[in-house]
């Protein structure tokens, strides 16, 4: 697990508001009071802000919107002239993709970038290709992006 940003914790509260539960559910579920979650909740919100807008501002993007409780932020790269999506997953940590059609036939990367992206859709609840394990980094990146900013809306 590469959340270092959250403690375990705070990880457990995050995934279950990510899931949908409410406050009181939340409280309910871990067996703390409402008080606990909502400190809680402030806590992690406030990792969260830090965590996305700082790998943004890292890879100098534009922010168009963001959902703490889900996790992601949406930007653009003046730089590269695309779209990108900053998520954050138990799975993954932080994680910036680009949209857009790249060629990943030579790139060294190619079996762990497809890995992250299949864990980071499955963890979201994203449906995935039956050949996942053959579908390019980019058509599963592609996947990932149409379903967030569907989610978004």
């Amino acid at each position: 697990m590469r959340s270092g940003y959250l403690t375990s914790k705070q990880l457990t509260f995050w995934s279950l508001r990510r899931q949908g539960l409410t406050q009181a559910e939340v409280s309910r579920k871990v067996g703390v009071t409402p008080q606990t979650t909502n400190k809680t909740f402030n806590a992690i919100d406030a990792k969260m802000y830090r965590a996305l807008t700082d790998a943004a501002q890292l890879h100098r993007l534009d922010i168009r919107g963001m959902d703490l409780r889900k996790g992601f932020l949406l930007g653009h790269s003046p730089t590269w002239k695309t779209d990108a999506l900053v998520t954050f997953s138990a799975a993954n940590g932080v994680q910036v993709w680009y949209k857009g059609e790249g060629d990943c036939s030579d790139c060294t990367k190619l079996e762990s970038c497809r890995q992250a992206l299949i864990k980071e859709s499955e963890e979201r609840g994203i449906p995935l290709p039956r050949d996942k394990a053959r579908v390019s980094p980019s058509q599963l990146s592609d996947n990932l992006f149409k379903a967030i900013l569907e989610e978004s809306k």
